[in-house]
């Protein structure tokens, strides 16, 4: 059987070149171009693939790898799979108009944020934090890979292993999936650590617990940015001004909905 004939053959024809493109290690418009090689060595192997995607198991763990900012991440179902939308965050970050020789992540997972981070900023030191140990492993081996120097992972519940009070940026894209649409999930996020999802009955639970303590691990005029639920803007608004935060900005994702807070520590 050919590229060609493959293709044509079987279901999605997107998913369809990324798994080719794994299965021969040959990128996709190298395939694209050559239409009638043969794929019969590798078809059993396509086949068991698209038997897993038929129970939606995310084609992201199938692979084990998936790209972030221009980085290959490995990622496994103990971490959330990294997304395009929270790029976005990495770029409002790295655009700012601060200092950033000192930046928190919480929540880190695979280490997304971090790892991105790191390898803009080359003199700035990166801590990512996560409670879950089982990700820290999938961050340091991220790191590992990626050898980057300036970025640590350590286990902490929030600020609870912080020891560190002088921060320029604290970041965090925290589990904020409220009870409501945690019961109507798409199939394939079933399939993702949900501790990683779930922010409690309003999905807001992880925004409160950072920033009421965030201005004791900032310095003065740090930077708080989060990643946010669709319908939360309003409501993170009003803790961050409750404890003497300035908005500076919010930004919407690729389909429109709010996605991005970033505010600034007000001098006391």
């Amino acid at each position: 059987m050919t590229i060609k004939e493959l293709i044509e053959k079987h279901g999605d024809i997107h998913e369809n070149w990324l798994i080719l493109e794994f299965l021969t290690n040959k990128e996709i418009f190298e395939l694209k171009f050559s239409k009638n090689y043969s794929v019969d060595d590798i078809y059993d192997d396509f086949l068991k693939i698209l038997e897993k995607r038929k129970e939606h198991y995310p084609l992201q763990y199938i692979f084990g790898k998936w790209n972030f900012y221009g980085l290959e991440l490995f990622v496994d179902s103990s971490v959330l799979i990294p997304r395009f939308e929270t790029e976005i965050l990495v770029d409002e970050i790295l655009k700012l108009n601060c200092n950033k020789e000192k930046i928190l992540d919480i929540g880190t997972g695979s280490g997304a944020i971090s790892l991105a981070l790191s390898s803009n900023l080359k003199d700035s030191i990166i801590y990512g934090v996560d409670i879950s140990k089982e990700a820290l492993k999938v961050a340091n081996k991220n790191k590992q890979s990626l050898s980057l120097e300036n970025v640590h992972f350590f286990e902490s519940d929030i600020f609870s292993n912080i020891k560190d009070k002088d921060f320029d940026v604290i970041v965090s894209n925290p589990p904020y999936i409220d009870e409501k649409d945690m019961k109507s999930l798409e199939k394939e996020l079933y399939f993702e650590p949900q501790n990683a999802l779930y922010g409690g009955k309003d999905g807001l639970y992880f925004y409160k617990k950072i920033i009421e303590s965030a201005n004791d691990y900032l310095k003065n005029d740090g930077i708080l940015a989060f990643e946010i639920g669709y319908n939360q803007k309003e409501s993170i608004f009003d803790m961050l001004k409750d404890k003497n935060f300035k908005i500076l900005f919010s930004k919407r994702d690729f389909s429109n909905f709010d996605r991005i807070i970033v505010a600034k520590k007000e001098n006391i």
